[in-house]
């Protein structure tokens, strides 16, 4: 049986690591707040692009291709808020150190692992729309 003494000193150390946990968490969550803030702003300029397309002479037979991209856009939107809400969750449960047993920490180090994984995901996929957009209009401008 482990001495008094030892035990505060396992428990101060626990509590350091767990500071140290803390703020890696938090450095994660502030990461993922600006990089989602700056993928909805790049997802209201290729709306916006997507726009001009539609105002200025683009060649009719891209319609369904202009239709395409503009619900991709709306999903775009739908997913981010849906990753910022997650991200808000996350940063709430971090902010109120609700880690007073194991279960919560441990299933707190799951919901970051997987919120990680699908803004990885997602932004994997955010980049393409961006790139096959990005040809799209290319091939769609006309000169003036």
């Amino acid at each position: 049986m482990p001495n008094k003494k030892d035990f505060v000193k396992n428990k101060i150390a626990d509590l350091e690591i767990r500071e140290k946990d803390l703020k890696h968490f938090k450095l994660y969550i502030e990461t993922w707040k600006r990089s989602l803030n700056s993928r909805m702003e790049e997802n209201v300029l290729l709306k916006n692009m997507l726009s001009d397309i539609l105002k200025n002479n683009y060649n009719q037979n891209s319609l369904e291709e202009i239709e395409e991209f503009q619900n991709k856009f709306i999903s775009e939107d739908e997913l981010i808020i849906s990753l910022r809400k997650d991200v808000n969750d996350l940063d709430n449960l971090l902010s109120a150190k609700m880690f007073g047993d194991g279960k919560i920490e441990k299933s707190f180090n799951s919901k970051m692992e997987n919120l990680q994984n699908d803004i990885t995901k997602s932004t994997n996929r955010f980049r393409i729309l961006k790139s096959v957009f990005n040809d799209f209009q290319h091939k769609n401008i006309r000169p003036a």
